[in-house]
């Protein structure tokens, strides 16, 4: 019988000690691992468990990294790990890495995030070759655990190739004497990746059933596997990785292979409109069986069962907010049926929930389990949300001739945030408006010295830097009491679960490859967009462009398309990844970000624009910091690798 240290699939470390998890004390084999059905799923789990946690505030760099979150100045890389992509001082280097996904163990710097991704696709691998040996195994089993398998093979490979670019393909379990000539291998080109992982996703989209049940938000299903596929042809399609010779001329493997094709194809365009749609079909047949769908949403019907409105724009607000942090009952729950693939873990959403919601008095000197409020919006995101009319400001003729910064008496804030989409009030928080928390609705007063105002101390992280609060991730019924000592203590934290992949995702990337392709927008295009649009509140596209004169073309309407999958996904962590998909990140992370002067007292001093402070200089480089840097001590294993650009 093989023992637990099994071939190491392109990296020669120790299998990881979570393994022995699955197995009886004592001295396990393989033979325990696939003894029962109920062993083998134990296996299966823990192999979705070497997927990287994305909404953890420090695991990963997706929420704060990109241009639409971002975490006070104060506090070092090691508690704000997206910091080491954009600032000078414990940068990310081929020998200092915040995200370790390759399999280094040592030199890594305190605050590190470990996963060991080619571990799980080895063992990913290891229970495809074997879960047909388990005796007491069903048919409906065997098929859809194997597709499970083949899903977070194709997966994993997509999480490096994400991060890091072309990468080396595991293609199999190796086996643990091949020689190191079968391990030590190139990278692939990315397109050659492409073509594997979707073959990997195809397989697993024949095998996996069409839903799992209610609680099972964060196992994949056929839908999942082609949503996915789906994100993968569109990245493969965007500026970054399609023809891109102005970053990768002289990317090349060592016997002059060039890991990033050099001519552009615009049917790549074609083959991720074609992929997003296929997706789409699976999920909108799914409806008959109550399955994954945005049900009504994208009618503008309600689905908030606190929710008796009937003003479209509240209406809007409402079910926009429901798909993240439900209807503001008590009562515990997991997300709406829109999540193809979902975080369940209860820690991870606890933790990072408490980074968002502000804290009630100003003059707390403990806020140990307490919200701080220190995970924000940036200036920008606010920014790029749309009029109530579905326009950008500058384009809505009921706001253009409007200072978005002039401050307006009456309603005790600025203009821009007083004639803004639905969208905006269900996510963000900001000075005298109304913020949905502690058991109800409350106002913010942001002022120096006002409740969740500036403190007087740049020493205290646990506050705004720049005057916004987070209101996505905060449901309404969260709260927070005083305990005995005088300090602040949270009551209620509310149970919900974090989107990986929505459906929304479907229709902007096929609204996005639509236009790529020719430049133009179908029927279906547009349909798409107002499937989105319409849930939370918009007149459709046309509608909106009507008013301003008709529909854009050429950038303007790339712009657009763009603006609205970032407003749909604003602090979701999915900016992070188009800002360099469409080669923008340096423009984007470059510039110091815009706040309010949150030392002012005053109305007429809280609102003077002035740049966020921050500790450290911006350094965001081209193309460096678009991937991570592979670790040193891989290049050490295998020799065939190169490193990334710039490192």
């Amino acid at each position: 019988m093989k023992k637990i240290a099994m071939a190491l699939a392109l990296l020669l470390a120790a299998a990881s000690c979570d393994f022995l998890d699955v197995v009886p004390e004592g001295s396990p084999t393989q033979d325990d691992i696939y003894k029962t059905q109920a062993q083998a799923e134990k296996m299966l789990f823990m192999v979705y468990g070497k997927c990287p946690d994305l909404f953890h505030a420090q695991a990963m760099p997706d929420l704060s990294g990109g241009d639409d979150l971002i975490s006070s100045y104060y506090g070092s890389v090691r508690y704000f790990s997206w910091k080491s992509l954009v600032y000078a001082t414990s940068q990310e280097s081929p020998t200092n890495t915040y995200f370790n996904m390759w399999g280094t163990t040592s030199g890594l710097p305190t605050g590190n995030y470990s996963y060991n991704i080619y571990e799980g696709i080895r063992y990913a691998y290891n229970f495809l070759n074997n879960i047909g040996s388990v005796p007491d195994i069903s048919e409906a089993n065997l098929r859809y655990w194997s597709g499970e398998a083949h899903f977070l093979i194709a997966h994993l490979h997509q999480i490096l190739l994400e991060y890091y670019g072309p990468i080396v393909l595991a293609r199999e379990e190796i086996d643990l004497n091949a020689p190191a000539s079968s391990v030590n291998v190139p990278r692939s080109t990315y397109d050659e990746c492409v073509n594997f992982i979707e073959e990997e996703f195809r397989k697993a989209a024949d095998m996996l059933p069409d839903y799992w049940g209610p609680i099972a938000y964060g196992r994949a299903i056929k839908a999942t596997a082609l949503a996915y596929r789906a994100r993968l042809l569109l990245y493969a399609a965007s500026p970054l990785v399609n023809g891109n010779s102005e970053f990768y001329a002289d990317f090349v493997n060592k016997d002059g292979t060039h890991l990033i094709n050099q001519t552009y194809d615009a049917e790549k365009w074609k083959r991720a409109m074609d992929a997003a749609k296929e997706a789409i079909d699976c999920v909108e047949a799914s409806k008959e069986t109550g399955a994954y769908t945005m049900d009504d949403r994208q009618l503008g019907l309600s689905v908030s069962k606190s929710t008796s409105t009937t003003d479209p724009f509240e209406l809007g607000r409402a079910n926009y907010t429901y798909i993240f942090t439900g209807d503001g009952n008590a009562t515990q729950f997991l997300n709406q049926n829109e999540y193809l693939m979902s975080l369940n873990k209860s820690g991870s959403i606890t933790y990072t929930q408490k980074q968002f919601g502000c804290h009630l008095a100003n003059n707390y000197t403990k806020v140990s389990g307490a919200y701080r409020g220190y995970l924000c919006p940036t200036f920008e995101a606010v920014q790029m949300y749309y009029t109530r009319n579905g326009l950008p400001w500058e384009d809505d003729p009921e706001t253009k001739d409007i200072d978005p910064l002039a401050y307006n008496k009456a309603a005790g804030t600025v203009e821009m945030h007083l004639h803004k989409e639905p969208r905006f009030y269900a996510s963000v928080g900001y000075d005298r408006g109304t913020y949905r928390f502690n058991g109800g609705k409350m106002t913010i007063k942001a002022h120096k010295g006002e409740p969740q105002g500036f403190t007087g101390s740049y020493d205290n992280e646990y506050q705004s830097y720049n005057g916004y609060f987070c209101q996505k991730w905060v449901n309404e019924q969260s709260k927070m009491t005083l305990n005995s000592s005088g300090n602040y203590s949270v009551s209620t934290y509310m149970s919900y679960v974090f989107p990986y992949m929505r459906i929304a995702e479907l229709y902007l990337s096929y609204a996005e490859a639509d236009f790529e392709y020719d430049g133009t927008l179908s029927d279906y295009g547009y349909e798409c967009l107002n499937k989105i649009r319409s849930r939370c509140g918009l007149p459709t596209f046309q509608d909106s462009w009507s008013r301003a004169g008709g529909i854009p073309s050429g950038q303007k309407l790339r712009d657009i398309i763009r603006r609205e999958r970032s407003i749909e996904f604003m602090l979701e962590g999915r900016r992070f990844h188009d800002i360099r998909r469409w080669k923008i990140a340096e423009e984007c992370l470059r510039p110091i970000p815009k706040a309010w002067n949150i030392e002012g007292d005053t109305p007429e001093k809280f609102y003077k624009l002035v740049d966020m402070k921050e500790n450290d200089t911006r350094i965001f480089t081209t193309p460096k910091h678009y991937w991570l840097a592979i670790p040193n001590s891989q290049l050490n294993i295998n020799g065939q690798l190169v490193q990334n650009p710039g490192y």
